[in-house]
């Protein structure tokens, strides 16, 4: 049986062939939080996981606004292969995640937006 959400599935759950954990990480790899909503969310359930299935990975609406390294990043989490799909171990060491700044540099950018 498949379970999950349509929108956010991967090409093989909509396929219905076998699938591992991988699954999980072109859920993470959808740009929801880039763009406010998963990409095919204007389609019914059905339409979604028929694209999904036969167009493969979701283009950004404004690609230009992304730097290259999350382009980078978002291409290895959406991989339609199964195989050339990177794993959450692989995706730790991407540079778009092993660049970023540590989290206390953004107590004076949270300090400065509250003020």
């Amino acid at each position: 049986a498949v379970v999950g959400t349509s929108y956010w599935m991967a090409p093989e759950l909509c396929t219905k062939t076998p699938y591992g954990p991988k699954v999980d990480i072109w859920a993470l790899g959808i740009m929801e939080m880039l763009e406010g909503e998963p990409p095919y969310f204007d389609q019914s359930p059905d339409k979604a996981r028929h694209v999904i299935a036969t167009r493969g990975t979701p283009k950004l609406q404004d690609p230009r606004q992304w730097s290259a390294l999350l382009h980078d990043y978002l291409n290895c989490c959406l991989e339609v292969e199964v195989d050339g799909r990177w794993s959450a171990e692989e995706l730790l060491q991407h540079p778009f995640l092993t660049s970023v700044k540590p989290l206390s540099s953004l107590a004076l950018l949270i300090a400065a937006a509250k003020e």
